[in-house]
């Protein structure tokens, strides 16, 4: 009896030991500024609304609010093979922001660091940019507000 028992033990141990090295292992953090937090959730929901799962992309990115130096730049992504991709946003935009000009800049490095779109500079016939992609270095018109969000996302997330 001694021993059924001995042996009981030891296979419940087992058992238990074989499940929790099954767990599914916990996601590396992202490290990113909790300011932006927000913006990347809001990204990561906008893009399973339309069906895609960029989850594992998004925690190997960091991102910050730094002061950047460059005139008319107001975020920026870093590629790297080696390391994270790296999202920076300027702090001085980022104080006189709204809600949605803030959105459309992490919106637009993210589709840089995590959708690996290019700049797409073209226009709408009323002049206004035909997407969240644009450069900054043409003449189309910004024009992103409630109304025409799920347009601009929409052709983001193509």
């Amino acid at each position: 009896m001694q021993r059924r028992r001995k042996s009981l033990i030891l296979g419940i141990i087992c058992c238990w030991l074989g499940f929790s090295a099954c767990e599914r292992e916990q996601a590396i953090p992202s490290k990113v500024d909790e300011a932006l937090q927000p913006y990347f959730e809001r990204f990561d929901q906008e893009a399973r609304a339309r069906g895609y799962d960029f989850s594992l992309e998004m925690e190997e990115l960091e991102a910050d609010i730094i002061g950047i130096e460059r005139d008319g730049v107001l975020g920026q992504c870093h590629y790297s093979e080696q390391a994270p991709n790296i999202v920076e946003v300027d702090n001085e935009f980022w104080a006189n922001a709204t809600d949605l000009e803030k959105e459309y800049v992490v919106f637009h490095e993210l589709g840089h660091c995590v959708l690996g779109r290019n700049h797409d500079d073209g226009r709408n016939g009323d002049g206004t940019c035909s997407s969240i992609m644009q450069s900054g270095l043409t003449s189309c018109r910004v024009s992103y507000h409630s109304e025409n969000r799920t347009l601009y996302l929409n052709e983001l997330f193509e």
